[in-house]
């Protein structure tokens, strides 16, 4: 009992860790970046448009840039970015495409937010239970099972979230020397760790249909 305790304790602790790490510095780095981008429209009157945290790949494997520098020998140094964010100050059209990726965007965000802050609601429920030796409970498969799917269901938005910004990026913006990729699309993460979870209340879910038939038998 004392051991399952403690396992849900630093369970629930690395959860808010991820959460954290996730969810709430990406945020604030998104806070960030549209303060400064704000700040340079209003200086410079114009309206910027922002592409975040895009993964590309170089259209030619032997190009690189050379616009940075190495402060300790003051020496440019060559460079090949993974992950842009691009902001322009003008789009070739808004069409359809571009409101509806806004309007998936702002659901998707919101949907993701939600489940996030579910999670540590049942966790916390649990743990209580579990304080008060209550291991084998029905409440507490239901709230492991949608602890499960919730990650499962974290991990597809967060994939159609990150899929729909770069097709609306290569929709609205062709770059000269680099592709917009998909290979990192896949946030295998959640949904790994809610298969895991999902699969081990399904053991737990049979170890105490076995203790209830026991006490059905004494």
């Amino acid at each position: 009992m004392k051991r399952i305790k403690i396992l849900c304790a630093v369970l629930l602790i690395f959860f808010f860790a991820s959460l954290y790490q996730g969810a709430v510095l990406p945020f604030f780095e998104g806070v960030k970046a549209g303060m400064t981008s704000a700040k340079y429209q209003l200086d410079h009157h114009e309206k910027m448009y922002d592409f975040v945290l895009l993964d590309v790949v170089p259209k030619d494997y032997s190009f690189f840039e050379n616009s940075e520098v190495n402060q300790n020998t003051n020496e440019k140094v060559l460079i090949r970015p993974n992950n842009l964010t691009i902001s322009l100050k003008s789009l070739p059209t808004k069409s359809t495409v571009w409101f509806s990726y806004r309007i998936i965007n702002f659901v998707l965000t919101c949907l993701t937010l939600i489940l996030g802050i579910w999670v540590p609601f049942l966790l916390v429920k649990i743990v209580r239970s579990l304080q008060k030796s209550e291991v084998f409970e029905r409440r507490n498969l239901k709230r492991i099972n949608r602890i499960g799917i919730i990650l499962m269901a974290i991990g597809v938005l967060g994939t159609l979230l990150h899929a729909a910004n770069i097709y609306s990026a290569q929709v609205m913006v062709d770059l000269s020397h680099y592709d917009f990729s998909y290979s990192n699309v896949v946030d295998f993460n959640p949904i790994i760790m809610g298969i895991v979870i999902l699969i081990m209340n399904e053991i737990l879910r049979f170890s105490i249909e076995i203790k209830e038939e026991q006490d059905l038998t004494i």
